[in-house]
């Protein structure tokens, strides 16, 4: 028994989620995949644990696996040796653990009980990180391009949306070539909160108006209302780093999205900033030839990722989990 779960970008709302504002982030091609153990022993990750605890509770599992009994394989979702791209690994494999759990004990219980599923997920990666929205949890549950919402706050029930991309919309995706860890990055822009809760109030909503124009423009398939968007959501976030003292938007980075301005395309960071991946938009095949060439001039390295509109798979079926 396998179950695979993708990894995540994050397109919009970063920061602004944990203080109500929307996310937008998007299931992409690197799995993480649980696996049946051969040998007895293994590591099972605490957010998987935790996620099999929740489920145990609400009635989704009727007993824990044995301990070590899963193989846990992320590799996919790393970028080799030293080397961190921020796609949600953990996030991944704990979904992908409680989606083998659920296989384990009842075949076709993952499309059967998908909602439950991602809710118990998020739970017990919440439980272990200690905080955060879930966003990278929920998308991995649910594949594709998803809007999620908390109307009744970080410990409500979200609600969750998918979106197609509009036609014609080019995205790539950029590594920095620094890892950072977001815990650091939100410490950073937590602390502002407490010393100027003004300033720390007027960035995020400004990242909170550029995820609104990005869900205009994506409603209105307007390639080019998202690719404003993006902008404004780029220059949201430098200023929210300005003001914490956090690199959000690193010197590379802005030099990149000032070149990819130059001929119409668009560029932000993916997730907390300072480090691991950005993401690229252009309108057409011309753009992004040219934004190729910048972030070569700026070091960046192209990352081959495309989207996943599965969500969490048993592998042996390969059925979608969600339509």
């Amino acid at each position: 028994m396998k179950v695979r779960a993708p990894g995540k970008l994050m397109l919009a709302g970063e920061y602004a989620v944990l203080h109500g504002g929307d996310a937008w982030c998007l299931a992409v091609d690197r799995y993480a995949v649980v696996s049946d153990a051969t040998e007895p022993g293994g590591f099972t990750p605490p957010e998987a644990s935790a996620s099999w605890r929740r489920a145990v509770a609400a009635g989704l599992l009727g007993e824990l696996p044995p301990e070590g009994s899963a193989r846990f394989d992320l590799t996919q979702l790393s970028g080799g040796v030293g080397r961190k791209l921020g796609l949600g690994s953990s996030a991944a494999g704990c979904v992908a653990a409680l989606g083998w759990a659920m296989e384990r004990e009842q075949p076709g219980s993952v499309a059967r009980h998908l909602e439950a599923l991602a809710r118990c997920a998020r739970e017990g990666h919440r439980e272990v990180q200690g905080g955060g929205s879930g966003v990278d949890v929920l998308t991995s549950a649910c594949g594709g391009l998803v809007r999620v919402r908390f109307e009744r706050g970080l410990e409500g029930a979200p609600s969750i949306a998918r979106h197609p991309m509009p036609e014609g919309l080019r995205w790539r995706v950029f590594w920095s070539g620094t890892s950072v860890r977001t815990s650091e990055m939100l410490a950073r822009v937590e602390a502002l909160r407490s010393a100027d809760p003004g300033a720390h109030s007027a960035r995020i909503e400004a990242i909170k108006a550029g995820t609104e124009d990005f869900e205009r423009a994506l409603s209105a398939q307007d390639v080019a209302g998202v690719l404003a968007a993006v902008r404004r959501l780029g220059a949201a976030m430098a200023a929210l780093g300005e003001a914490s003292g956090a690199p959000i938007v690193t010197p590379p980075m802005a030099r990149f999205a000032a070149r990819a301005e130059q001929f119409g395309a668009a560029v932000k960071p993916s997730g907390a900033g300072g480090g691991d991946v950005v993401v690229a938009f252009a309108q057409d095949d011309g753009a992004m030839a040219a934004l190729r060439e910048a972030a070569a001039v700026e070091g960046f390295e192209e990352v081959d990722l495309g989207a996943d509109g599965a969500g969490v798979t048993p592998m042996n079926t390969r059925e979608r989990c969600l339509a």
